[in-house]
């Protein structure tokens, strides 16, 4: 059965026509939705960051992870996003004093920080010690990036092709590493028997977690 128009001369608007028109107007609120929406990981991503600054300028005061020392324990309950914020940006005077951190971190690293210390409220005890990674360390493209980032600097010296027979353990097969260990070594180096340069400082966070995305790939490979 054909639509029945309404006539435009009586100020309506044909059912036909119409539909074009809310169409387009589902399309443009769909596209809208998507514009604002964080990509996946986002936010894993900002508590990632927001831990690594947190361990470089905050673990004096709070402890690490968060458990409190010269300043109040962190993983706790009821502190406001916006309370947070304004702490790290003004500071504190009198007692359990605290830096303005406002005039020295970007605004996009006092998020990363609030982001963080927002994710200790919610994860006590051992589970604020549990590693945060700024992406799901089996994506394939993440694996592939450490991959090529392993064979350039990690294989040649120490650690051997596909992390094995190398002067260094090897890596394939290998399921005993904790994959927060394994973040640190990289960036901070060890010292010892087994020393291994720091990479800290040539490697992003990001880069760094791709090559411990590698290396626990490493370890789901049968060791022949």
């Amino acid at each position: 059965m054909p639509l029945k128009k309404f006539s435009h001369r009586a100020g309506g608007l044909s059912r036909i026509s119409a539909l074009p028109m809310i169409a387009a107007a589902l399309l443009i609120s769909s596209a809208a939705a998507l514009a604002v929406a964080p990509p996946a990981g986002e936010s894993n991503r900002g508590v990632a960051a927001g831990k690594s600054r947190f361990e470089k300028l905050c673990v004096a005061c709070h402890g690490q992870d968060g458990v409190g020392g010269k300043g109040p324990s962190l993983q706790r309950t009821g502190l406001e996003e916006a309370f947070i914020r304004q702490r790290i940006i003004e500071g504190k005077h009198g007692d359990q004093a605290m830096p303005p951190w406002g005039t020295v971190l970007s605004a996009d690293a006092i998020e990363e920080l609030v982001a963080y210390v927002r994710w200790l409220g919610e994860h006590k005890g051992e589970a604020a010690k549990a590693a945060v990674t700024p992406f799901a360390l089996n994506d394939p493209a993440r694996i592939e990036a450490g991959r090529k980032r392993f064979n350039k600097t990690c294989a040649g010296y120490c650690h051997g092709f596909e992390g094995k027979g190398g002067r260094a353990p090897d890596f394939k097969g290998r399921t005993d590493l904790p994959i927060q260990v394994v973040f640190d070594t990289i960036t901070h180096g060890r010292t010892g028997a087994d020393v291994m340069p720091p990479w800290g400082g040539a490697f992003s966070d990001e880069q760094i977690w791709e090559l411990v995305a590698y290396i626990q790939y490493l370890g789901t490979q049968k060791d022949e």
